[in-house]
């Protein structure tokens, strides 16, 4: 059984990376260039050099930010369980599920819901902290009934969500 679900992941990992890749394939295929992160059909001159802000085509930011769910999974799945609340393995389950849906967002470029469910619901139950990517909080500042009841594991979880927010 363990085998086969590891099995799964992979493949999941796969297919998650193989969409990336088309998505990669079809942007340069269509001749999709970007400025401030809105695709445009046609490069743009004229541009003042001193007004420019560097960005990354989307497709390498998406790409980029599923590598660090996946990283993040990972984690979760090597975590002691004694790390979790009871019943650990149905918690770390409900993440995984959580964090896969978080992928299926970003995959449909709904990038504000994937920023919203990773802010509000995903971090506070890995970190005990109400708080955006940058540490500011928001409501009170802590979640009374965190996931995770290992300092040290929240504080990489935090660390991983933080820069999953940045890249959101």
């Amino acid at each position: 059984m363990k085998k086969k679900i590891l099995n799964n992941r992979k493949l999941i990992y796969f297919l998650t990376m193989l969409l990336a890749v088309l998505i990669v394939t079809s942007c340069l295929a269509n001749g999709n260039y970007v400025t401030n992160n809105v695709l445009e059909d046609k490069m743009v001159e004229d541009v003042n050099i001193d007004n420019v802000v560097e960005t990354q085509p989307p497709y390498v930011v998406v790409v980029d930010v599923i590598s660090k769910i996946n990283d993040l999974i990972e984690k979760i799945i090597n975590s002691p369980k004694e790390c979790w609340r009871k019943t650990a393995q149905n918690r770390k389950n409900t993440m995984i599920n959580k964090l896969t849906s978080l992928k299926e967002l970003i995959l449909q470029e709904l990038f504000e819901e994937a920023y919203n469910k990773m802010l509000h619901d995903i971090k506070p139950k890995l970190t005990a902290l109400k708080t955006d990517e940058n540490e500011e909080p928001w409501g009170n500042g802590t979640f009374k009934q965190a996931w995770v009841v290992c300092e040290y594991l929240r504080n990489e979880f935090r660390v991983d969500c933080n820069a999953i927010l940045i890249l959101i």
